[in-house]
C-alpha cells in the first residue's frame, strides 16, 4: 500500500508525541504523588536557625509530614522562596500538600505555650491542666475525648481516649482547638508505642487496650522505677491465676478521689473498676501511662512467686508470696507508720 509523504510525516509526528508524552505524563503523576498530603496528624515542628531548604525537607520527611524532602527543596527553589524559610516553631498538617506546607512555613512562626502533662493523669485531670494553661475548655476537651468518630479515626479501640493521651511536655499554639490537642497526644502515643511493642503484646497475652489498661495501673501503683517490671509481673500472674488484682489505684479511680488510706468501705465501692470486687482487668485505663510503665507491662520480670505487695510509704514496697506473709507485711507497715506519727507528734510538742 502506497503511503504519501504527508501521511508518513503525520505518523512520525504521532510516534514522537507519544514517545514524549509517556514520560511527561509519568513525571506529572509522580510529581502529583510527591506533592500530595501524607495524612499525618498536625504537629509542632521546630525549624532551627540556619537550616537549609534541603535540611528542612529532610526533617519534614522524617516526621511523615511530606512524602519527599528533595521534592520540598526543589519546589521551594523553583518558587524562589528557599531563602525565606525562617527558624521558629510551626504547626504543620500532613493533610495539606507540600506546596501548602511551604506556604505555612512562609507565615510568621507560632507563639507556643508549653504545658507538661505528668504520667498517670486521668482525662479529667489532663483537661484541668490544659484549661489552667489557657489552651482548652475542660468540658469541651472531655467531650472531644469521648467523640466516637474521632476515636475511631485515631485508631483507638475504646469508648474514650483515656490511656492514649500521652504524658509529655508539649508546645501548643495559643489558638489550638480541643480536637487538635487530643490528636497530637494520641499521635505521640502511637509514636512512642513502636512496632516492637506491638510484637510484645502476644508474648504477654494482652491486646493493645489491655496493655494500656494494665500499664495505667502499674503507673499508679509503682513509684520506684526499679519495681515497675516486678509489679507488672505480679499483676500478670494474678490474671493468669484468675485472681482479683486488688489494686488500690482502681478503687481510687472508681471513687473519683485520691485517698492516702482506703477504708474497708472504700474497697466495697460498686464499680466495674473496683478490682477488689471484680476479677480481671477493669474495662479500661484508669489514667494515661508513661513510656516506662508501658515498657514494664510489656517487659515484666521473667518469673515471680510474688502475689502481693504493700507500700512502705516511701515509694517502695514489701513483696509477699502468700497471704499470711502479706498480712504480716501490712501489720509491720502499719506499726512503722504509727511510730513515725508518734515521733512527729512528740517533735511537734517539743
Amino acid at each position: 500500500m502506497h503511503v504519501t509523504r504527508s501521511a508518513f510525516l503525520v505518523r512520525v509526528a504521532a510516534v514522537v508525541v507519544l514517545t514524549l508524552a509517556v514520560p511527561i505524563v509519568g513525571f506529572w503523576l509522580y510529581a502529583h504523588h510527591l506533592d500530595s498530603p501524607t495524612q499525618v496528624a498536625p504537629r509542632q515542628v521546630r525549624i532551627e536557625e540556619g537550616m537549609s531548604a534541603r535540611a528542612i525537607g529532610s526533617r519534614l520527611e522524617a516526621l511523615g509530614i511530606i512524602h519527599n524532602g528533595r521534592w520540598f527543596e526543589l519546589s521551594a527553589r523553583w518558587r524562589g522562596v528557599a531563602a525565606r524559610l525562617e527558624a521558629g516553631n510551626y504547626q504543620l498538617d500532613g493533610h495539606r500538600p507540600t506546596g501548602l506546607i511551604i506556604d505555612d512555613l512562609l507565615e510568621a512562626p507560632l507563639e507556643l505555650v508549653r504545658v507538661t502533662l505528668p504520667e498517670g493523669l486521668t482525662r479529667q485531670q489532663t483537661a484541668a491542666l490544659l484549661d489552667q494553661a489557657g489552651l482548652a475548655d475542660s468540658a469541651r476537651f472531655i467531650a472531644v475525648t469521648q467523640q466516637e468518630t474521632l476515636i475511631r479515626e485515631l485508631g483507638v479501640a475504646a469508648p474514650t481516649l483515656e490511656g492514649y493521651l500521652f504524658p509529655e511536655t508539649y508546645l501548643f499554639p495559643q489558638d489550638v482547638s480541643e480536637e487538635q490537642l487530643a490528636r497530637q497526644m494520641v499521635a505521640q502515643f502511637f509514636e512512642i508505642f513502636t512496632d516492637s511493642d506491638f510484637d510484645r503484646l502476644s508474648d504477654v497475652g494482652l491486646s493493645l487496650h489491655q496493655a494500656v489498661t494494665l500499664g495505667s495501673i502499674v503507673e499508679l501503683e509503682a513509684v520506684a522505677a526499679v519495681e515497675r517490671p516486678l509489679i507488672a509481673a505480679i499483676f500478670l500472674r494474678r490474671l493468669s491465676l484468675k485472681r482479683r488484682l486488688e489494686s488500690c489505684a482502681t478503687v481510687e479511680f472508681a471513687l473519683g478521689v485520691h485517698k492516702a488510706h482506703l477504708t474497708n468501705e472504700d474497697l466495697k465501692v460498686k464499680s466495674p473498676y473496683n478490682t477488689y470486687r471484680h476479677r480481671g482487668l477493669p474495662p479500661g485505663p484508669i489514667g494515661n501511662p508513661g513510656a516506662a510503665s508501658l515498657h514494664a507491662t510489656l517487659h515484666p520480670v521473667a518469673s515471680t512467686e510474688y502475689l502481693y505487695f504493700v507500700s512502705r510509704g516511701d515509694g517502695t514496697h514489701i513483696f509477699s508470696r502468700t497471704n499470711s506473709e502479706h498480712v504480716v507485711a501490712k501489720r509491720d507497715v502499719r506499726r512503722q507508720r504509727q511510730a513515725r506519727a508518734a515521733a512527729a507528734a512528740a517533735a511537734g510538742a517539743n
